[in-house]
């Protein structure tokens, strides 16, 4: 993404980012040409507690790799799931440069919280409780198709339980090629700088967080 393109963005997001509220979270991601990505600006971040140094979420991937950029300019009312098993409501919109390759995705994610809480408030008040109910169980159904993760310890810790990681436990060659596995399928070690903070928290050297990472993509060759 060239720089006047990414002011352009800069700007729209600081705009609607006022415009809309707190309750609107904005996350621009930057697509390298290599296949890597960043988080090139963010508003309202603390809804979900991403940060710059977040990857790409694994819907994110699913699309660019099944190329819905070919057909559609965004992708929309889809539901994310944050920290602690918050929903949100969120949508993508495909950026392309003047050639009309894929260089960044614009993706919005509203908390809706507040307002289905309004919303039961007043069928309480009007002593609605079926409706109130069949509110409830529509939420509960909603599956999300997308994790937002905020750091790389999060995303390690969905893969690994937190306590065996921070009681200095070994984990065995099994459990950390999966724990690596699932870190690359999330787009992590896309980030520079991971390879150093994985090892650290999973306790690893980082010749030996290469070596599986090395034996993962042997694994998806085969």
């Amino acid at each position: 993404m060239d720089k006047e393109l990414f002011r352009h963005y800069k700007n729209i997001m600081n705009y609607f980012g006022e415009l809309l509220g707190p309750r609107y979270e904005l996350v621009l991601h930057i697509l390298h040409p290599d296949g890597g990505s960043h988080i090139g600006h963010i508003v309202n971040g603390e809804l979900s507690g991403r940060s710059l140094n977040g990857p790409l979420t694994n819907y994110a991937r699913k699309l660019i790799e099944e190329k819905v950029y070919l057909e559609k300019d965004h992708v929309v009312n889809y539901v994310g799931e944050g920290p602690r098993g918050k929903k949100f409501r969120s949508s993508t919109k495909f950026i392309k440069d003047h050639e009309g390759k894929l260089v960044g995705l614009l993706c919005i994610n509203f908390d809706a919280d507040a307002y289905r809480k309004v919303a039961k408030d007043i069928l309480n008040l009007a002593n609605l409780n079926w409706d109130i109910e069949y509110i409830e169980e529509k939420a509960a159904q909603e599956q999300p198709v997308e994790n937002l993760s905020e750091n790389i310890h999060n995303i390690i810790y969905s893969v690994i339980d937190q306590d065996i990681i921070e009681s200095g436990a070994q984990l065995s060659p099994d459990q950390k090629q999966k724990a690596i596995a699932k870190l690359k399928e999330y787009g992590v070690f896309e980030i520079k700088g991971t390879i150093s903070e994985v090892a650290k928290v999973m306790g690893m050297s980082e010749s030996s967080v290469y070596r599986y990472l090395r034996l993962v993509s042997l694994e998806n060759h085969n």
